[in-house]
Formats: structure tokens, C-alpha cells, sequence
């Protein structure tokens, strides 16, 4: 499964954020594909592999005492089964 990360580093924990987004802990199973800083609001995101959302919240709570998270499952576009308002 593929996730996407949204980081919003809250205020005074800019230098730990950095070290923790530059070597983040992976529990077994997750592979980060992509880690990228931004110029704007979310301030990083993290696009990464894991088997299920239980080891996908592992990973991803590591952050929560230096940033603000949204995470999302990610899905090829062609697996999206539209569907149009009733």
C-alpha cells in the first residue's frame, strides 16, 4: 500500500524536524520512496510503502511531536473506481 504524508512543522521545532525527517525510523515493511522538503505549507511531504495502515501510523507517528500530519492513501489512478453523484 501507498501512503502520502503531509508534515506542517509546528512553530520552535524546525532543527529536530529536519534531523528526524533526515533519518526517520522504518519499522519492518516500510520503504520510503520519497522524503521532500517545500517551499510553503505542508513545509515536507513523505511518500512511502507499508504492507497495512497499522504499520503506516507506526512510521508516520514518529513525527507527530515536531509536525502537524495528514496521511492518505494513495491509489494509481487507474485502480480509482469513480463514481457520480446522486
Amino acid at each position: 500500500m501507498l501512503f502520502v504524508s503531509q508534515l506542517r512543522v509546528m512553530p520552535g521545532q524546525l532543527d529536530e524536524a529536519t534531523r528526524l525527517f533526515k533519518r526517520p525510523r522504518l519499522p519492518n515493511n516500510v520503504m520510503v520512496h520519497e522524503f521532500f522538503a517545500l517551499f510553503g505549507k505542508p513545509d515536507a511531504i513523505v511518500i512511502f510503502e507499508a504492507p497495512d495502515a497499522s504499520t503506516a501510523a507506526d512510521f508516520v507517528t514518529q513525527f507527530s511531536h515536531v509536525a502537524e500530519t495528514i496521511t492518505s492513501l494513495a491509489l494509481p489512478i487507474e485502480e480509482l473506481k469513480w463514481t457520480s453523484p446522486a
